[in-house]
């Protein structure tokens, strides 16, 4: 596969993910991540930390509607990438615990033979993100 054929891979990806989530499709990520993946948050609140391989990812992703009775939502608005690696940015938006959350946000995601190997959050407001998701 050629870097651009790959870059080209990398995106669908990407946009495959935040389709299957805005979906509620949760099982189609399955074959998006290897099973070992990473998926990091910065921060100390209740979604914070490393979470490893598909099981713990996807328990991750199922708890963002939990905690915040069903309203979080993350649109999409740009993928960059290349042959390894790509970025997205999007808006979060939600509510929880009397607070509400409309932020930007980039994921970076690494990624090998069409698989998402490694992703770290990164909010535009880090402020903003801790108080929204402290217990």
């Amino acid at each position: 596969m050629s870097a651009t054929e790959a870059s080209l891979a990398n995106e669908a990806t990407v946009r495959r993910i935040f389709d299957a989530f805005a979906r509620k499709q949760g099982f189609a990520l399955r074959d998006l991540f290897a099973p070992d993946a990473v998926w990091k948050v910065p921060g100390t609140g209740v979604m914070a930390g490393v979470h490893r391989g598909r099981a713990e990812i996807f328990r991750f992703l199922g708890r963002l509607p939990k905690e915040t009775d069903g309203t979080y939502t993350s649109t999409l608005v740009d993928v960059l990438a290349s042959d390894e690696r790509a970025a997205a940015f999007y808006r979060a938006s939600g509510a929880r615990l009397g607070r509400r959350l409309d932020l930007e946000q980039v994921l970076l995601f690494r990624l090998e033979g069409g698989l998402v190997v490694e992703v770290l959050a990164l909010p535009a407001d880090p402020a903003v993100f801790e108080e929204f998701w402290s217990a």
